[in-house]
């Protein structure tokens, strides 16, 4: 176990008890100062042996003669130090002024440390997400202190029940919308820290997150369980010490669960192994096998149906068999739609590509290609190598929309190790090699679906990714069409003619207050000699090996030139149109009716994307 989490857990721990004490009105000064003085030297001794630890653990990683001062160079360490100083500030005021209420303060703001150490405060770039998490860790504390501090009251020798019994149901009433508050800002964290369901299902931040979610609904049962028995006049109170004790027990497994996650890589951003043969994806289990998911599907509805209607029927008279012909109807119901929408999964179905999909990337892909699978797929990827037609072998179409159905992480599985007739390139390709051959395959697929594209934006949600790529802004500046994600649109114009230049003049000339980023891309930087910026600030690119040329020419496709020999590839002018979240939404081609916008129209456009709001698609990102 991690000793950074289970210093965490006692710190919290700690702290929670001692305001549980304050709150504790019937305690003697003497007492409260015996106690809670005990506690604070604890909480100090704690909060000392978490910096030591977060000192040593940063020693390994910093070349420093004095790793005491590491922590300062770390915002955890920093935030650690505060802690400790609030801390020994709480200590001198409690031998002053043991129930003053600047003790309260300082010990809150101990408390709410807790959550500025976390991973969502320290990482997150949104400030909601940060009050969010600082808020829901406040609470959580907050809530414990208040089980502790009633369950130390109950177990006092002179303890007046009824008394008791009036602190217990004022702590209840407002319990009640702090753990509404609590389960809502925590469903909202989790999203952010796990992200996917494979994330929660297939990690260990996930399986630590479903422990503490199994623990925090124990507790509320336990608290139910209380809220029942205050209201019965008559019940025992050793029934609700039973209770409240059960309650704080799970409580004191929340927060150390919670303290674990903490020392711990999110889901997010962890590395997903799946550890089971099949996934849920029932979409994808009907495009591939439509016919018999219909009918199985079919066959469950009645099924479960039939039960339903046997169960209302004889309800009344026959309860037991009603309740197990349900039982049966839905059981068998369940065993026949689950398979019908499961298909096959790999331990690598959800894992992340360690190659961007760039410029770079996917040409390295198409030469990978080239090299070692045209003999069966074919050389323009539609299935008929020669290899494949002279064996018969069933080669897929790799320019149909089957291939995007995939995860990344199946395809990488089926580089690896084979599928069917084709062997795996496991000890042929490197990682990144099978990661630039699938980019290639993602690219050219979605490149024969662009067809769908026209000279006005798809109102609809965007699905084509943009192909990123490096660029050299002054001497010694880098830049990636990717930087702009987020931001502002790209109108992207790659010209192969020098005839289509004057399109780029037109446009330098007049795109004062141009609304998004224009980027120019041609072959030769002679070409740019010509070109004068006008009052917008434009990206004039040279490509002279025609990497972003070649890679965003498998975007060229329309429904009049479907190009499905890979003839054309050479379009005189061709521009894009991307949003601000990285997704291509229309395309013009130079040999066209409609091969470009006027400048008011190409305004109106990125005016128009502007109103939309914000895009996430596993398209763009898994990619990042």
């Amino acid at each position: 176990m991690d000793t950074a989490a289970v210093l965490r857990g006692l710190q919290i721990a700690l702290m929670a008890l001692l305001w549980g004490l304050l709150w504790n009105q019937r305690l003697s000064l003497a007492q409260l100062q015996r106690w809670c003085s005990r506690l604070l030297v604890a909480a100090l001794v704690v909060q000392l042996g978490r910096v030591l630890d977060l000192s040593w653990s940063l020693q390994a990683l910093m070349a420093s003669e004095q790793p005491w001062l590491n922590a300062l160079q770390t915002h955890v360490g920093r935030v650690l130090l505060a802690q400790t100083v609030l801390l020994i500030l709480a200590l001198a005021l409690f031998q002053w002024r043991p129930r003053h209420w600047a003790l309260w303060g300082l010990l809150f703001l101990v408390m709410a440390g807790m959550a500025f150490s976390g991973h969502v405060v320290s990482s997150a770039e949104s400030l909601g997400l940060s009050a969010l998490s600082v808020l829901h860790v406040l609470l959580a504390q907050l809530w414990l202190a208040g089980i502790l501090g009633l369950l130390l009251a109950a177990r006092q020798a002179d303890v007046v029940h009824a008394a008791w019994r009036e602190r217990l149901h004022w702590f209840s009433k407002w319990a009640l919308p702090g753990m509404g508050l609590l389960l809502v800002s925590g469903v909202m964290l989790s999203r952010w820290s796990v992200a996917t369901w494979p994330g929660l299902l297939a990690t260990p931040y996930g399986w630590l997150l479903l422990i503490k979610l199994c623990l925090v609904a124990a507790a509320l049962w336990c608290a139910w369980q209380l809220r029942r028995w205050l209201s019965k006049s008559a019940a025992a109170h050793a029934m609700a010490q039973a209770w409240l004790s059960s309650e704080a027990g799970l409580a004191l497994g929340v927060l150390f669960s919670a303290s674990m996650l903490a020392a711990t890589v999110p889901a997010a951003h962890d590395t997903i192994v799946w550890p089971f043969a099949i996934r849920w994806a029932p979409v994808l289990a009907w495009k591939q096998d439509p016919a018999n998911t219909t009918q199985a599907l079919l066959w469950a509805a009645a099924l479960g149906l039939l039960g339903l209607l046997l169960w209302a029927v004889l309800r009344t008279r026959f309860k037991r068999m009603a309740r197990g012909l349900l039982a049966l109807g839905g059981l068998a119901s369940l065993a026949l739609a689950l398979p019908a929408t499961t298909i096959p999964a790999y331990p690598s179905t959800y894992m992340h590509s360690s190659a961007r999909l760039d410029a770079d990337s996917v040409m390295a892909g198409q030469d990978l290609y080239q090299q070692y699978c045209t003999d069966c797929h074919g050389l323009h990827g539609l299935g008929d190598g020669p290899v494949a037609q002279l064996n018969k072998l069933p080669a897929a179409n790799l320019t149909e929309p089957h291939v995007s159905w995939h995860t990344h992480g199946d395809m990488f599985w089926w580089l690896s190790h084979g599928r069917g007739a084709m062997p795996g390139f496991a000890s042929v390709l490197s990682v990144d090699e099978r990661w630039h051959l699938i980019n290639y395959l993602i690219a050219l697929s979605l490149g024969h679906e662009s067809r769908s594209l026209s000279d006005k934006p798809a109102p609809f949600n965007p699905w084509l990714p943009s192909i990123d790529f490096r660029f050299q802004v002054g001497q010694n500046n880098y830049m990636s069409l990717s930087e702009w994600r987020g931001l502002h649109a790209v109108h992207l114009i790659i010209v192969n003619r020098t005839s289509e230049l004057q399109r780029v003049r037109d446009l330098l000339q007049n795109m004062k207050g141009f609304p998004a980023q224009l980027v120019v891309v041609v072959p030769d930087a002679k070409w740019l000699e010509g070109l004068v910026k006008g009052p917008c600030e434009a990206i004039l690119l040279a490509d002279p090996q025609g990497v972003i040329a070649k890679a965003w020419a498998q975007y060229r496709r329309t429904f009049a030139a479907p190009d499905f020999q890979n003839q054309e590839v050479d379009v005189a002018r061709l521009e894009f149109s991307i949003d601000r979240y990285g997704f291509v939404r229309a395309r013009w081609r130079s040999d066209e009716g409609h091969s470009a916008l006027s400048l008011d129209q190409l305004k109106a456009v990125y005016d128009s994307l502007a109103l939309e709001g914000e895009i996430k698609s596993a398209a763009i990102h898994q990619h990042d």
